[in-house]
């Protein structure tokens, strides 16, 4: 029993500091969102996007992360794919940013599409098998400092508690950004959008001329 909670402890400090790091799609999605004031899809967004990194971080845990390892196509194709997604959310943030859409369609926009923001949120997240070699990074840390057992017992508990931590960092910055946001113009807004995609996408290219560097992308 101690080292189920222990485990699920240390899920919770786990996603809650990976969710931190600001330049990823998945949270730049949830920040355009909330900057719009569509907290709703945000919010689905977010809680769409802690289900697939739960699943991933209970993989983990039981061993599935170092068996894909393995394998030397696993590396270099889940690069590929978190290349191909910074780039196509950066060049929807950049090319047309959610905020040039007026208030009224927006609000509409946040109260029928919660379930398509979830479903977004959940895909960027299942269809990025690099986050499953980053959580077996994790595991492998824990098992080497002797935290937690290499137990599928303990699994679920640490992906449950993961899950928590992203859900709690996000509903923190939906918090603060709900209470601030009217002090940010349209244009202002308009313009950290598009920011946001031109990050992405730099980010995208610096991934791409590293693999490219390396010799190592397919």
């Amino acid at each position: 029993m101690d080292q189920m909670w222990i485990a699920v402890l240390l899920g919770i400090g786990m996603g809650f500091a990976g969710s931190i790091p600001l330049a990823g799609p998945t949270t730049m999605l949830v920040l355009s969102f909330g900057i719009q004031g569509r907290i709703r899809a945000a919010a689905g967004v977010a809680a769409g996007s802690a289900l697939p990194e739960a699943i991933y971080a209970s993989l983990a845990l039981w061993g599935f992360g170092a068996l894909l390892e393995s394998f030397s196509w696993v590396a270099p194709v889940s690069r590929g794919v978190a290349i191909a997604i910074l780039l196509i959310v950066g060049l929807f943030l950049l090319v047309k940013p959610p905020g040039e859409h007026d208030e009224a369609s927006q609000e509409i926009s946040d109260q029928t599409g919660l379930m398509r923001s979830f479903l977004l949120g959940t895909s960027l997240t299942a269809f990025n098998p690099a986050l499953i070699l980053n959580w077996g990074a994790a595991a492998t840390l824990l098992y080497s400092l002797e935290i937690l057992d290499p137990s599928p017992a303990l699994a679920i508990p640490f992906g449950i508690g993961a899950a928590s931590g992203i859900v709690a960092w996000y509903a923190i910055v939906l918090l603060l950004l709900h209470h601030y946001r009217k002090r940010i113009s349209p244009v202002l807004r308009t313009r950290l959008l598009r920011s946001m995609g031109g990050l992405l996408i730099g980010l995208a290219v610096l991934a791409l001329m590293r693999s490219w560097l390396r010799g190592d992308f397919i």
